[in-house]
């Protein structure tokens, strides 16, 4: 009896644990590929300190700064603290502007100010994960023979 109640209850939980699993090989190679491609920096950072800077109706635009823990690609080195902002539905919670993120962050030149702006790439910001941290550094690797 106790074996078939634990076969079931096996049975029940295995689609949760490959749902888990599955959740944490995502992205795949070729998407984070994808979007390496499109930015100027790919970094492992510690958010220091986040703040709204704007408000639209519908969206507020967040300045982060945050510590570069490891860099995959750019100009930035680990220890080095960077600025960037990040567009986000109106109504984010500052949770999710704490703690560590991999990001990748489009560059532009701010003429005004005679420096360089960072900006997320929408839906680009990820918590670091084992398996993504890895995944950045075969890119990281890949691109460095090629160039």
């Amino acid at each position: 009896m106790k074996t078939a109640t634990r076969a079931i209850l096996l049975a029940l939980l295995f689609p949760i644990f490959a749902v888990a699993q599955k959740d944490e090989e995502w992205p795949s190679l070729a998407y984070l590929r994808s979007d390496y491609r499109e930015v100027a920096i790919v970094a492992h950072i510690r958010i220091r300190e986040a703040e709204i800077t704007n408000k639209i109706p519908g969206y507020d635009n967040w300045r982060v700064r945050g510590e570069v823990l490891e860099a995959f690609k750019g100009k930035f080195r680990k220890g080095d603290v960077i600025e960037y902002f990040h567009g986000a539905e109106a109504g984010f919670s500052m949770k999710y502007f704490t703690g560590e993120k991999i990001v990748f962050l489009l560059a532009e030149y701010d003429n005004e100010k005679r420096a360089m702006r960072y900006s997320v790439l929408e839906n680009s910001t990820l918590p670091p994960t084992a398996d993504r941290l890895r995944k950045l550094g075969i890119i990281r690797k890949s691109f460095r023979r090629r160039h």
